[in-house]
């Protein structure tokens, strides 16, 4: 192979062949992103072409062809592509798109794979790329993905109704932050989420249509432009929004302001679409503004911000999206992630210890997010620490932590504070709090209603009189 592995890389192809020796048929590799899935399924390609035997390698963007391509290119593999024109081909090797391929299942033209390759294989066991795997019954899969998790808990496993009979699990993203494989982040999140009570649910996640307009108001999600200009001024960054018109009117207030500034989205035309994710590279866009566009798969190593303003109950959505700016590039120390959506908070911070399993989620309990804490100072968000990793303040175990609340602005999250209003019982904390503010935190932290602080006082107040 043209290609040379990195060791992590050589070890995940060595544990895919052992498995499949050993009568696994449907192994999923999980590397985080910015780890080389693709360099680690191009070298199965082709290894397993040169055996005489077809490869079929899905994937549902016209981005992530071309990426597949180049990777396969890289590594010497020939390869054909079917996708809207492309002219087909007899090479052992083809790179699909999904929704053509499954509208071309009876096209006498494509022989039978012997394995089939999934890109972001957490889609696997829905939709088209179910039905392309159920056409092909006698073919080995093999997944590839950063987060097996899927937004509705369904596993992944065939236990748990999904498709993959074995797992290979890659370093973790710390790990390879450490090696120097992945860049560093510095998040900054607002020291309150934002109120997603009244949103509604829909296909899993926030409905779209009410997330847009809720995202749009500044008093809560603070002044993106501001921060931007405040953190990382200039640097190329990719804004993630909830809709089209919030991706388009966000790209308009960064223009105003005096950036360089496009938005883009699937239903951009394909060159102009194009011409904004390479301006990341070439410096002609300073901020890309995005709706279901990039959050998975694409190589843009130039970025240095990611702009969160789409909370999503997702944490597979949360990693993806900031996994878009992970990976090094000359002169890039860190990434900073201005978490406006506050997803920090609900899911734990990027390079969090998280434990993978085909299992999937059990379906009562909440899993829980690992601990983030958010310094009162620079508002940096951190893994719980004696100090903050960013500014040095130090937190005292006996003070409180709660952090400054200032109108618009992004503030650092103290986490080791939120798990202890979480876990400790209520009667304690009750029997502690004695302000409004005291109580409103309790109730933040538990997820509890607005209205709960108003009955706690009421009662109060008829036994002792109104908190101070």
């Amino acid at each position: 192979m043209a290609v040379s592995l990195r060791d992590y890389q050589e070890h995940a192809v060595l544990a895919v062949r052992q498995a499949y020796l050993s009568g696994k048929r449907r192994v999923l590799v999980v590397l985080p992103t910015g780890g080389g899935k693709t360099v680690v399924f191009a070298h199965v390609a082709g290894a397993t072409a040169e055996r005489g035997n077809r490869v079929l390698i899905l994937v549902h963007r016209r981005e992530l062809i071309r990426q597949a391509s180049r990777k396969l290119t890289d590594a010497g593999v020939k390869h054909g592509i079917i996708a809207p024109g492309f002219t087909p081909t007899k090479d052992p090797v083809q790179v699909a798109s999904v929704q053509t391929l499954a509208r071309r299942l009876e096209d006498p033209r494509y022989a039978a794979p012997d394995l089939i390759v999934i890109d972001e294989a957490h889609h696997a066991i829905a939709g088209q790329w179910a039905t392309i795997s159920a056409a092909y019954p006698n073919a080995r899969l093999l997944g590839v993905t950063a987060t097996p998790a899927r937004l509705d808990g369904r596993g992944l496993g065939v236990d748990a109704g999904g498709c993959f009979d074995d797992l290979v699990l890659g370093p973790s993203m710390a790990d390879l932050i450490q090696r120097g494989f992945l860049t560093p982040a510095k998040v900054f999140a607002p020291a309150e989420a934002p109120d997603l009570d009244g949103v509604r649910t829909k296909g899993g996640d926030y409905d779209a249509a009410e997330l847009s307009e809720l995202m749009s108001q500044p008093r809560i999600v603070g002044d993106a432009v501001e921060h931007y200009a405040r953190h990382c001024p200039g640097q190329p960054a990719i804004c993630f929004s909830p809709s089209v018109a919030h991706a388009e009117a966000t790209a308009e207030a960064f223009r105003k302001a005096g950036w360089r500034a496009q938005a883009a989205s699937g239903s951009t035309p394909g060159p102009e679409r194009d011409a904004a994710i390479k301006g990341l590279e070439t410096g002609a866009v300073q901020v890309l503004c995005s709706c279901d566009l990039i959050s998975e798969g694409l190589d843009v190593p130039a970025v240095g911000a990611v702009i969160l303003l789409r909370p999503t109950k997702s944490l597979g959505l949360f990693l993806q999206q900031v996994g878009r700016g992970l990976r090094p590039a000359p002169g890039k120390t860190h990434l900073i992630v201005l978490d406006h959506a506050g997803n920090t908070l609900t899911h734990g911070m990027p390079d969090a210890e998280r434990e993978w399993s085909l299992e999937g989620r059990k379906k009562r309990g909440k899993a829980k997010a690992p601990p983030v804490s958010q310094c009162p100072t620079c508002f940096a968000c951190h893994a719980p620490a004696p100090k903050c990793p960013e500014c040095g303040h130090a937190y005292q175990r006996a003070e409180r932590a709660e952090a400054e609340v200032m109108d618009g602005q992004l503030q650092e999250v103290d986490a080791a504070r939120l798990e202890s209003l979480r876990r400790r019982p209520l009667k304690d904390l009750l029997r502690e709090a004695t302000t409004r503010d005291q109580l409103t935190e309790i109730a933040k932290a538990r997820g509890y209603k607005k209205g709960w602080t108003f009955h706690v006082m009421k009662e109060r107040a008829g036994r002792q009189g109104a908190l101070v």
